[in-house]
């Protein structure tokens, strides 16, 4: 019988970054991607050297637009940490509308986020990223191995 006891003992993440995450998976499964995969981890797959591809610059410029989006809150290589965190998940490369589609989510999306979130830290110096302390990737998996530790322990 499942008990708060049994509750896995890590933080909850806020519920604004929740809704992002969703929101950021709902775009991944428009652009024919899979749903329970957010952008940046497809990017940082297709864009890695795990993965061969005729499109490899396609993947590489998205890479690094999303990857300076996200640099001042959480340093360098954001999308290849988001593949780490969702190693478990798989994905595809989409036809070449899902592409233009994926494309599209990510040029205005990233315009958007990067607006927003510069202007955020002209009065929060305290997001700036700092060396060494918690990646988004490292909550997500953080997240991933105390769910899975949960469901073991409720399994009958």
């Amino acid at each position: 019988m499942y008990t708060p006891a049994h509750r896995p003992n890590n933080k909850k993440l806020p519920y604004w970054f929740n809704v992002f995450i969703a929101i950021d998976q709902l775009g991944n499964a428009l652009a024919a991607g899979n749903p329970d995969n957010t952008i940046s981890a497809r990017v940082g797959y297709f864009a890695s050297d795990n993965f061969e591809s005729k499109l490899k610059l396609y993947w590489k410029t998205l890479e690094r637009i999303i990857d300076a989006t996200f640099e001042p809150i959480q340093g360098s290589r954001h999308c290849f940490h988001a593949w780490l965190a969702e190693a478990d998940e798989s994905d595809s490369q989409g036809s070449y509308a899902a592409r233009i589609v994926l494309g599209v989510f990510v040029g205005l999306g990233c315009l958007i986020i990067s607006l927003f979130l510069r202007l955020a830290l002209l009065f929060h110096r305290q997001w700036h990223y700092k060396p060494g302390t918690l990646r988004y990737a490292s909550w997500r998996q953080a997240r991933k191995f105390a769910a899975g530790r949960h469901a073991a322990q409720i399994e009958p």
